[in-house]
Parts: structure tokens; C-alpha cells; sequence
């Protein structure tokens, strides 16, 4: 297809005069009559951004100066500390302490202090096993001392039998009120 002639002419004409208009007409004037709202419209963004070397753009960009630029506080401000926590795995971070370090700056002593020593020992319980270890020991003690007062009392019935030449067969192996009638 080819340009019809006056417009191609016209072409040619304003080519001339561009460089002559740029030249002799202040800047601040033709900037007055554009309309930079319908310029930018007219942009098309993405296609500048992919052309542009973002390696090439790092490589010029002092981290330092901007991170000076930057408010720690603001963006400590902004971190949800929950959703931070539920991303740590604390059984790594748990692997990674020196227990003896931490432990060594323990003051024990100031520790228990704090401790409510008679409360932790009801809380266990050794109260109640130490009634109940009392009760059973002193139970065995009377099971123990009748044991001896029987075994003392059949040595002292054998020994009165004898001194009073009294015939063990004879006697009764029951109490008179416990013999069963037939």
C-alpha cells in the first residue's frame, strides 16, 4: 500500500520544521498544551517493564542507602505475630539450644523460693501414702505383738500344764460355746 502524495509531503514538511519549532519554541509552553493524564493513558506499562534488565537495575541499587531509608518499627508494626509463630518449628529451635548455658545462668536458689513447697506436696500426695504407710506398719506391729502374745500363750499353757501334771488329751480343743451339737 502506498502513502498518497500530499501526505506524504506533509511529512516531509513537518520533518523540516520539527527540529526549527523544538528549537526556537520554550519547552514550559508545549508542555502547557499537552495532556499528560491522556499521554500516560496511552502508555502501555507492561511492555516498558519487559524492557527492562531487572539484573542490570539490582546491580545499581545500594541495598544500604535503602535500607537506612526504611522504619523498623513500622514494619515490626505490620507482622502478625501469631501467623510468625505457627512458622517456626519448634522442635528445631528446641535442638539448637545450649541447655547447660541457659541452665548455668539459673539462680536455683531464687528459684525455689517461689515454690510453694507445701502446696506441691499435698498436690502429689505423699501426705495421703504417708497415713497409709503409717496405718499398714502399725497394723502389721499389732498383727506382729498378737503373734507373740499367742505364741507366748501357748509356751505359758504348756508350761502351767506341766507344773500342774494336767493330761493335754483330756482337754478341750474348742471352746465350750463354739463345739458344734450333733
Amino acid at each position: 500500500m502506498t502513502t498518497p502524495r500530499p501526505v506524504a509531503a506533509l511529512g516531509r514538511l513537518a520533518g523540516k520544521v520539527t527540529g526549527r519549532v523544538v528549537e526556537t519554541v520554550p519547552p514550559d509552553l508545549i508542555l502547557d498544551h499537552i495532556d499528560v493524564d491522556a499521554l500516560v493513558d496511552r502508555v502501555d506499562v507492561n511492555r516498558i517493564l519487559d524492557r527492562v534488565d531487572l539484573n542490570h537495575v539490582l546491580d545499581r541499587l545500594d541495598l544500604n542507602r535503602v535500607l537506612e531509608r526504611v522504619d523498623v518499627n513500622h514494619v515490626l508494626d505490620r507482622i502478625d505475630p501469631d501467623r510468625l509463630i505457627d512458622r517456626i518449628d519448634v522442635d528445631r529451635l528446641a535442638g539448637r539450644l545450649d541447655l547447660q548455658r541457659l541452665l548455668a545462668g539459673v539462680d536455683l536458689d531464687e528459684l525455689l523460693r517461689s515454690v510453694d513447697v507445701e502446696a506441691l506436696v499435698r498436690r502429689s500426695g505423699v501426705p495421703g501414702l504417708v497415713v497409709e504407710s503409717q496405718t499398714q506398719l502399725a497394723g502389721s506391729l499389732l498383727d506382729l505383738i498378737r503373734r507373740q502374745l499367742a505364741g507366748l500363750d501357748a509356751v505359758l499353757d504348756r508350761v502351767v500344764n506341766r507344773l500342774l501334771r494336767r493330761d493335754i488329751g483330756s482337754r478341750p480343743t474348742t471352746p465350750r460355746l463354739l463345739e458344734v451339737r450333733e
